[in-house]
């Protein structure tokens, strides 16, 4: 045999290796990238279990709302609204939406999620300490402007102490990266048998407004903790390595982008909840304890639809980030078209069954004490519709181009809504704060309608004129 031949024939049995090789890689990424039917049947699945879960937690929510309203009366439960409204306005504030930067940064490496979920859990602890003092000091020194009178300011300091256990972030985002809602939805659905356990005790030995208080922060605080503990039991069990971020270069690197990313989907999402907190503390300060307590009963009622909102669209944004990297842009943009129309359609539904059934709705579960507020019931809902309606926008337009966006669509919106809500409750009284908000609202979705469309667009022109790319 010839020095010649031989080398043909390792040539030979080399390209046929590489053609094995490449037939392999083929068929591996063929199983590992799931098809349009697999996806579908998880996001089903997914999406199944979280709303079944969030209704039965909105469910316990409306009965605890009807147990505690009627035994407190409206001046104490306005007291007890406007708390919470407070401390769950200086969360949004100060605490971060760790989950987000995970499921971005651990969607397509999964090796990224140990580096991703220490820099949540650091980001979680030190933010919750954050809140607390900022909370506390709060009320010490702006209690009375937002409607928590002198008396109440020992209240309003231990429903503050909750923040602490603010460390649910980053284990939702881990949990649900892995599709274990299920671990999500079981500590969701034992939070609202307790709070409606709690609140059935509560009103049957007539408890005082301070046992109402102590007891929500507490069942508030144990879920929170919950979900911290089943983050690491959870990272132990499949080898996610947790360690200190900030120990060196690359870390430090990694943590300040993955803060960047946080600290774009905290804002975001405080300029999302900000007008429902603001809408009340305009009340109470403006109005007292009593209009507040009727306010907070139609928007506790109204906003039952984020219950659903927020978990899907938890669901729905770890399979838009996937999606945005696996499918081109004019399917993406196909993809986003029918979730539009069909999601408008459910929510004009939802809203004019809100008009319809607005007074029953509300005195069913208030008490006919609480009939004054089924318009303002029917406002605030139809503005929940609209945020249903534009759920997916949310993730579209920040896999596509970040929060920056999305950040000032919202803040344009609060800023529009804020004089709005004074003028049009100086002309018409409290709807005029319901109105502002409904038109908040439809200002946003118009606006996140036509910047998710442009993005899809650029995206598609980009890819047109990449030479051999398909659209």
């Amino acid at each position: 045999m010839s020095i010649e031949s031989a080398s043909r024939k390792r040539l030979r049995w080399k390209r046929e290796c590489g053609a094995c090789a490449g037939t392999m890689a083929e068929d591996m990424t063929a199983i590992a990238k799931p098809s349009g039917w697999i996806r579908a049947r998880r996001v089903a699945r997914d999406v199944t279990m979280t709303i079944s879960s969030s209704g039965v937690a909105a469910l316990c929510s409306v009965i605890a709302l009807a147990l505690n309203a009627r035994s407190l009366g409206p001046g104490d439960f306005g007291t007890l609204a406007v708390i919470q409204a407070y401390v769950t306005f200086i969360s949004g504030l100060a605490t971060f939406e760790s989950w987000q930067p995970v499921i971005r940064l651990s969607a397509r490496s999964r090796s990224r999620l140990g580096r991703a979920a220490s820099c949540g859990i650091a980001l979680d602890l030190s933010a919750a300490v954050v809140a607390t003092a900022v909370a506390v000091g709060g009320v010490l020194l702006f209690g009375e402007s937002i409607g928590v009178s002198h008396q109440d300011r020992l209240l309003a300091l231990i429903y503050s102490l909750t923040l602490l256990a603010s460390l649910a972030g980053t284990p939702k985002g881990v949990l649900r990266l892995n599709g274990r809602y299920d671990v999500i939805a079981g500590n969701q659905l034992a939070q609202g048998a307790a709070v409606v356990v709690a609140s059935l005790v509560l009103w049957a030995i007539e408890a005082p407004l301070i046992a109402y208080v102590a007891v929500l922060a507490a069942i508030g605080a144990l879920y929170n903790l919950a979900l911290f503990v089943r983050l690491l039991v959870y990272a132990r069990r499949e080898n996610i390595k947790l360690f200190n971020p900030l120990r060196s270069r690359s870390r430090r690197r990694f943590f300040w982008t993955f803060l960047v990313m946080a600290t774009g989907t905290s804002v975001l999402s405080t300029l999302v909840s900000a007008r429902r907190h603001v809408a009340l503390f305009l009340v109470a300060g403006l109005l007292g304890d009593v209009a507040a307590g009727a306010y907070s009963v139609a928007s506790r009622l109204a906003t039952m639809m984020s219950r659903l909102t927020g978990p899907l669209n938890q669901v729905i944004f770890p399979e838009l980030a996937r999606l945005s990297n696996e499918e081109s842009p004019s399917r993406l943009n196909r993809l986003n078209a029918r979730i539009t129309m069909v999601s408008a359609c459910v929510a004009a539904g939802m809203a004019a069954g809100g008009v319809v059934l607005q007074k029953f709705i509300v005195v069913l579960a208030a008490g006919s004490a609480y009939a004054d507020a089924s318009l303002l019931f029917a406002i605030l809902f139809a503005a929940e519709c609209l945020g249903l309606a534009g759920m997916h926008f949310n993730p579209l337009i920040q896999v596509l181009a970040g929060t920056k966006p999305l950040l000032k669509i919202m803040a344009s919106a609060f800023i529009v809504y804020l004089p709005l809500s004074f003028v049009l409750s100086g002309w018409i009284g409290i709807p005029g704060i319901a109105w502002a908000g409904l038109i908040a609202s439809a200002l946003v979705y118009t606006a996140m309608m036509v910047v998710s469309q442009l993005l899809l667009q650029k995206q598609i022109r980009i890819t047109e004129n990449i030479p051999g790319l398909t659209v």
